[in-house]
């Protein structure tokens, strides 16, 4: 057997989510963010309004975790949380004009992060890259 035989997906997901992560972390060093909290931002962003076990699952953290992580930010004034209009406990999180400014701030760097990450890649083998990550990360009958 050659040595690439004996390497498993499982394996080489998780060292490029290592490889991944180190440049993303290195490129937000400075805007005061973490991952956890730019990770957090960016679903807001585009998903207003989750509860706080909804965000940990999307951003794919404990719910203790998350807690700990929407403090952090809603104490540095980048999100809020309020109670849902319908009623009930939970209590949904939105991100605010500052918080939206910082993300947009970050981007470029966290993209340029992932094309550093990615540049053994040409343009087609990301798309299949992302093809194939998405199909293994979707539940089935989603």
């Amino acid at each position: 057997m050659d040595r690439m035989s004996d390497v498993t997906a499982s394996y080489l997901i998780g060292r490029a989510d290592r490889i991944i992560s180190t440049h993303l972390e290195a490129a937000l060093q400075g805007s005061g963010l973490s991952l956890p909290e730019f990770t957090a931002l960016s679903v807001l962003a585009t998903r207003p309004g989750l509860s706080n076990a909804r965000l940990a699952r999307r951003s794919l953290v404990t719910p203790q975790a998350m807690h700990k992580v929407i403090r952090s930010l809603e104490e540095a004034g980048l999100v809020t949380r309020s109670a849902p209009p319908h009623g009930g406990r939970t209590l949904e999180a939105q991100i605010t004009e500052a918080g939206s400014r910082l993300l947009n701030e970050t981007l470029s760097r966290t993209a340029e992060a992932e094309d550093r990450a990615l540049a053994a890649l040409d343009r087609s083998e990301r798309d299949e890259l992302v093809r194939l990550l998405t199909l293994v990360t979707t539940p089935p009958g989603n």
